[in-house]
Parts: C-alpha cells; structure tokens; sequence
C-alpha cells in the first residue's frame, strides 16, 4: 500500500516539536541516531494513540529491570515464577500464555474477580485455570514493593512475600497529552478528550488534526479499527477543501 501511493515514510524518526501556523508549520524531528532534521508541512495530523505511555505502578522497585509494561511473548519465561498485574484483556492473555508455555503465574488485582469486559472466550478460560488451581490469583490485592527476587503484597488476609523473577504490569496505557498540550490542543480535564472538530477533526490548534483512539480521550472503547479507519477520510475531505478556498 505504502509503495503503491508513493509515501513518504521516515520509520524510526521521533517528532520533536512542531512550529509555525496552519499552512506554514516546521516539523522537527530526531532519527535513530539522533541526527535532528527539519520538514516544512501545510497541515498536520497527529495519530498517537493511546498506548505510548505505560500507567505506573508507583511503589519501591517499579524501576527494576524485571518489571515488564509491554507483554511481547511468553517463552522467554518458561519455568520462572511471575506475577501478572492486572486483570483486563491484555493481563488476562499474558497470564494464560504464561501458563501455557510453562511459567509459574500469580495474577494479582485490586478489583474482586477478572473484568467483566475481558472478551468472551478468553474470561472464561483464565477463570477455570484459576478455579482449578493452575493459575494462582489474589483479587481485592495490590503490589506494595518490588524486590529483586520477590514481592510484596497487601492482601485482604494481611501482607505476604511471594518469590519472583518478572513482574508484568498490565494496567494499561495513556496518552502523552504533555505533549499534546504543548502544541496547543486543548485537552478536556474531566474526560481527557482533546477538543476536535467533529465535522473535520480539526484540533484546537488550527492545522493540527487529531486521528484515532485519542480522539476518545479516556473513553477508548468509542473508537476501534472499524470506525477509527474513517478518520482518514474525513480528515482528507477536509484538508482538500481548505487548500481548494
């Protein structure tokens, strides 16, 4: 698609900042060898998604290196003893493939039982594995340290030490409105939806169109892959008819 539309594609490139004004913007940028470049634009779209930074967990040891926030793959931690953190979809998948490829796992969660928005076929499979004793978990609990070789928890029985190797923290993503706000978009506080156009998609910064899930502020179930590839298009009729005027 990308070689078939001839686009420009700079891979591995960080926007830094953007300056100027709508039909004059300057965009900065770093490569991955932090090499700064500089691009002249008319319009631009920011399409970042939800997912960039990772929720912290904010207790002792969270910066160890044997915290994960981005589950990958379940292999490398065969036979380790691991603790997922986390009970919506992405922590429910990780501690079921940790299951299965051999891993030790204990899934903690503060809420009282797995989320009721986990998918269909995959809530009911964590719930026997842990109904059957295969997968350890401990609900209306919560990680208070993290140590090298264990952690602690706050349980509603009182505080336990648990052996450990890896900590999986599943507990979701958000935005990077700092930078957002940055450049001028104004951000609803209460929502964290960012202020749009919803003719145009255009932000509060005039040029600057918003896409995809961070349309939806914290709201991100509004917006999949089936009414976010729209976007797009509403964002091209709309630029094409400001360059026409």
């Amino acid at each position: 698609m990308a070689e078939h539309f001839e686009l420009d594609i700079h891979q591995y490139e960080r926007v830094e900042r953007i300056e100027g004004e709508d039909g004059n913007f300057q965009v900065y940028t770093a490569d991955r060898l932090r090499c700064p470049r500089v691009y002249g634009a008319k319009k631009a779209i920011f399409a970042t998604g939800y997912y960039d930074l990772p929720n912290r967990l904010n207790v002792p040891g969270e910066c160890l290196t044997k915290v994960i926030y981005y589950y990958k793959e379940p292999h490398p931690y065969y036979n380790m003893d691991v603790a997922v953190i986390g009970a919506k979809n992405s922590a429910a998948i990780a501690a079921l493939e940790l299951h299965w490829s051999g891993a030790r796992v204990t899934l903690i969660h503060r809420g009282e039982g797995i989320h009721s928005h986990v998918k269909y076929w995959i809530k009911p499979n964590i719930e026997n594995r842990i109904k059957q004793g295969e997968l350890k978990a401990y609900f209306r609990s919560q990680v208070v340290e993290i140590l090298p070789d264990s952690i602690r928890i706050a349980t509603p029985e009182g505080e336990i030490s648990l052996k450990n190797d890896f900590v999986f923290a599943m507990i979701g993503y958000h935005p990077d409105t700092e930078f957002l706000g940055a450049h001028g978009i104004i951000i609803d506080a209460a929502s964290g939806r960012p202020y749009t156009n919803p003719e145009t998609l255009e932000s509060s910064r005039r040029g600057i169109y918003l896409a995809g899930v961070i349309v939806a502020g914290m709201h991100t179930n509004e917006i999949f892959i089936e009414n976010g590839r729209f976007h797009g298009e509403k964002i091209a009729a709309a630029i094409a008819d400001s360059v026409r005027r």
